[in-house]
């Protein structure tokens, strides 16, 4: 279900929203730093994870596509390396502690320092 998972990101960061052409232009490396100056810095859980399933489903990309358009992305020096989670405990510690960071979690209420970005 949906609502079972959020997009989470640094408190820090000044994004209040993003559309989903916008979260697609994240994880493919569209787009490499946010509105407040910090370098985008994506994190993803293996693709047979459900936030994984979720964020493709998302940005109309199956897991497996994703990961495939990032590894190419990286390759060609257009994003940084995604940083690999084991959990969405994993994406609550990343959010905090890295300003650029943003990552698909299991819903549940924002963690200190990070924020739920909603998705229009």
């Amino acid at each position: 279900m949906a609502s079972d998972f959020v997009i989470l990101c640094n408190k820090a960061n000044p994004v209040s929203s993003l559309s989903k052409s916008e979260l697609r232009k994240l994880f493919t490396g569209g787009t490499k730093q946010w509105g407040g100056g910090a370098v985008v810095q994506v994190a993803i859980i293996a693709s047979d994870a459900p936030e994984t399933s979720y964020l493709g489903s998302l940005i109309g990309m199956p897991p497996r596509e994703l990961l495939q358009r990032m590894q190419e992305q990286v390759f060609k020096g257009e994003m940084k390396r995604p940083v690999v989670l084991r959990s969405s405990a994993d994406c609550a510690a990343f959010a905090r502690a890295t300003p650029g960071g943003v990552c698909v979690s299991a819903g549940m209420p924002a963690p200190a320092d990070t924020k739920i970005v909603p998705v229009q």
